[in-house]
């Protein structure tokens, strides 16, 4: 599948990325493999090649280091779901366009797989949460528009309005889905719950147009 994402880099070297950096990039590989509520800041700081005491100055409490990186996955969330389509008429417009939402929920699936465990957590992240949630559906919302617009999307105004909640519903909770069976997720799995989502528009889409 195609990678567009931003990535941290995590190598030394000139432009190498910050210690506090270094920290959330960790951070995120800890929490996507074991779970936020698994991980000691012992750990973090051992893979982040860093003493604990040195991870305490950047981040005196794990609340923080979590609000830190719940911040860079806001900023990419709202990249990614107001990114329009160059030719919102094309077949693979919108494809492209849910893959990168699904391609950003993988890279930070322990935020959604994790939910729970954040606001616990961190609790000041839940009003955030639900304010990340509004902004990145109205971007979405605009985005769709516009293939409605280019006659992509045959919709009237209030079914595209509940196709999008469905969506985000599908896109939120396809991983505890998934998890029931107490597996670990991969790549597969990804791919299962971008099918279920892409089903979902699938009766709405135009026809391709002839080449």
């Amino acid at each position: 599948m195609a990678r567009g994402r931003k990535r941290i880099a995590l190598d030394d070297g000139d432009g190498a990325p910050t210690t506090r950096e270094r920290i959330v990039a960790q951070s995120l590989a800890l929490f996507n493999a074991r779970g936020l509520g698994r991980v000691t800041t012992a750990e973090i700081a051992a893979a982040s090649g860093i003493r604990e005491g040195n991870l305490q100055y950047h981040f005196p409490r794990k609340s923080g280091l979590v609000e830190a990186l719940f911040a860079d996955f806001e900023a990419e969330a709202e990249g990614v779901a107001g990114r329009m389509p160059a030719d919102p008429a094309a077949p693979e417009a919108l494809l492209g366009y849910q893959r990168a939402w699904f391609d950003l929920i993988w890279r930070y699936r322990c935020i959604y797989r994790d939910g729970i465990a954040m606001v616990e957590i961190a609790p000041a992240l839940r009003p955030r949460i639900h304010a990340l949630r509004a902004r990145t559906q109205g971007l979405a919302r605009g985005v769709f528009e516009s293939a409605v617009r280019a006659g992509r999307l045959r919709i009237e105004p209030d079914a595209l309005g509940r196709l999008i909640d469905n969506a985000w519903i599908v896109s939120s909770h396809w991983m505890s889905h998934r998890l029931q069976g107490g597996t670990e997720l991969t790549e597969a799995d990804l791919d299962w719950g971008f099918a279920q989502v892409s089903d979902l528009f699938a009766p709405y889409l135009a026809a391709d147009r002839p080449a």
